[in-house]
């Protein structure tokens, strides 16, 4: 089985609540994109176009997507390698997640062994585990997540593994870059000058004297929020797997580890880890076992807040069907048409989907044997 073979096989369309308006405070842009990152396109319209925009979600460079977004700033066009930016109307605040009604998806599966895939799909549908999948932790290295190492305290070795960790979506010219500055760590004056402009106050403060605290201060501040938040979605992961040991019948991997699985259709919420005392409380074990004593990181202008998110769930408006796989003779393909709630994973699902598939077809207890298709 194999998803994102090509950018096309994998189409996310966010959905407004509202209808654009005539007039308003800040112009709603469509930003329509594919082989790029939400924050990297982000970055190349700040340095390259003067253009500052704020989105609503992260979409992944390995699809086609569309999005929206709203700025200060009035630009009717922007064209380029891989994107366009069209301004759609006007909006009367910033864009936020509450915005979007749901996340569309036109998803294909390739090189399918076993068409009752889609079966186990269909039964995923109807109420999956609402796990944050591995896109929400690209910062995620074999000595753990960047933010957690921050929030031990490890800030040389946060930073040293953020810019030298290489990830499959890095670009050719990235690798290379990732490659000199851990060939050539500590030499702060060197690395300011080859870096991603965005980077370049990092490395200046380091090559001023400047602690490793004080550097990540003049982080980018979405890439920041991110690896921070990323701590947030893992840890909740970690929970969650642990609320449904007991009752797992199969497992999922994220990012090399398992996670315990079960089909619910209603489920419950718990928090993400905070600040508060509540949240604080739920997570003491994780956090005890992780080595941090505490959330404080006043000196980065962050803060942790406790939202709650659903354990399981629902897809709408499933829609599947089993054709050829022209790109795999002798192979099958599985196309999707699906929405999920903003924040939730069609990745995640098709995980469970294959997992509860194979299940099925080991014939493991409290599962009937499957066809094979």
């Amino acid at each position: 089985m194999r998803i994102k073979v090509k950018p096309e096989d994998f189409i996310v369309k966010e959905k407004l609540k509202l209808q654009p308006s005539k007039r308003g405070k800040y112009v709603l842009y469509r930003i329509e994109k594919m082989g790029w990152s939400t924050l990297e396109l982000l970055s190349h319209l700040r340095i390259n176009y003067g253009l500052e925009i704020k989105h609503a979600g992260h979409k992944d460079r390995r699809s086609l997507s569309v999005q929206y977004g709203t700025s200060l700033q009035d630009v009717e066009t922007i064209k380029g390698n891989g994107f366009l930016v069209q301004k759609i109307g006007y909006w009367w605040s910033e864009i936020e997640p509450s915005d979007i009604e749901s996340n569309q998806f036109l998803v294909k599966i390739r090189d399918v062994e076993k068409p009752s895939l889609l079966d186990s799909l269909k039964k995923s549908a109807e109420g999956f585990p609402n796990y944050y999948d591995e896109q929400r932790f690209g910062w995620r290295t074999k000595e753990g997540l960047v933010g957690e190492l921050l929030l031990k305290g490890e800030t040389e070795k946060a930073l040293f593994l953020y810019m030298t960790t290489i990830r499959k979506s890095d670009s050719p010219s990235m690798k290379e870059i990732k490659k000199y500055v851990k060939e050539n760590w500590r030499n702060w004056e060197s690395l300011e000058s080859l870096v991603p402009v965005q980077f370049k106050p990092v490395f200046n403060n380091l090559k001023e004297g400047k602690d490793f605290l004080k550097a990540w201060s003049a982080f980018p501040r979405g890439i920041l929020t991110i690896i921070l938040t990323g701590v947030q979605s893992w840890y909740w992961n970690l929970l969650l797997s642990r609320r449904l040991k007991k009752e797992s019948k199969f497992f999922i991997k994220i990012s090399g580890v398992r996670f315990a699985c079960n089909l619910n259709k209603e489920g419950e919420e718990l928090p993400l880890l905070g600040n508060d005392d509540h949240s604080l409380q739920i997570y003491s074990r994780i956090l005890k076992e992780k080595g941090i004593g505490s959330l404080g990181l006043k000196e980065l202008g962050f803060k942790f807040k406790s939202t709650m998110r659903k354990t399981f769930v629902r897809v709408e408006n499933f829609e599947g069907e089993v054709m050829e796989d022209e790109l795999y003779p002798g192979k099958k393909a599985i196309f999707l048409r699906f929405s999920l709630p903003v924040g939730s994973y069609a990745t995640t699902l098709i995980k469970v989907g294959e997992a509860y598939n194979k299940a099925l077809r080991a014939g493991l207890p409290g599962f009937e044997p499957g066809s094979d298709g």
